[in-house]
């Protein structure tokens, strides 16, 4: 009777382990077929190629990897046309990923100051949430700069507008409105703005005997003034002028 039982637990024992395993097989082929799902499309070697082949489209295929696994350098589907006729600087095995450091050019940096138009200036003023409002605005946003100040001889402070609907080229690190998984750009140490040299020289002064402050544009308050050639990807620029 002792050993029937010590069999029935042992029994139960074991199929509680192989049910266990199973759970995780279970759970591991779902997260795979989640990544599948979540696949980006590189270009990979068709056939085995060598150091100094020029690649060409029979080389290349279409290959679907996770993006979990996805290589770092990896060449898009959509990119490939700009890698037809360029040379490798390293032998790649049939199936492998061509990766942008097979070539000898390697794929062409972006600079940040690319984003800065003919004419224009970026300019940094720290960042916060009363002055700058850096928990609302994201890069293409426009703003006014105003300027609050105490005159000479005077207790009573007064503000006035010195730049109406300036672009912003770049909170924190952050260049795009794309949402950003980055931890750090949710607390940025700065907001970029364009501006036209003379207005940056206005604002640099200004600081040293007052404090700036944003106030955010929507598309519905653009200043109705002439289109300006001058102003930063063609929008509407306006006056200054004293606040109401």
């Amino acid at each position: 009777m002792r050993n029937r039982r010590i069999q029935i637990i042992l029994s139960c024992l074991i199929g509680l382990m192989v049910g266990i395993l199973y759970l995780r097989k279970i759970t591991s082929v779902r997260r795979e077929i989640e990544g599948l799902q979540d696949a980006v499309k590189i270009v990979a070697a068709r056939t085995s190629l060598r150091m100094g082949d020029q690649l060409l489209r029979d080389h290349l295929r279409a290959v679907a990897i996770p993006r979990p696994y996805l290589p770092r350098r990896a060449v898009y589907l959509e990119d490939m046309e700009k890698i037809i006729s360029r040379s490798l600087i390293h032998p790649i095995p049939a199936g492998d990923p061509i990766l942008w450091t097979d070539l000898p050019e390697g794929p062409r940096i972006r600079y940040p100051t690319e984003g800065i138009p003919s004419g224009f200036r970026a300019m940094a003023l720290p960042a916060d949430e009363v002055n700058t409002l850096s928990h609302l605005l994201i890069p293409g946003d426009r703003v006014d700069m105003v300027w609050t100040h105490f005159a000479t001889d005077s207790d009573v402070a007064s503000s006035e507008i010195l730049v109406e609907d300036t672009p912003i080229l770049a909170v924190g690190r952050r260049l795009s409105a794309e949402t950003s998984e980055n931890p750090e750009d949710s607390f940025p140490a700065s907001i970029t703005l364009l501006l036209k040299p003379a207005d940056s020289l206005r604002i640099l002064s200004a600081l040293q005997g007052g404090g700036i402050t944003l106030l955010a544009r929507g598309e519905g308050h653009r200043p109705e003034a002439r289109t300006d050639q001058d102003s930063p990807t063609g929008k509407i620029s306006g006056h200054q002028g004293n606040l109401p």
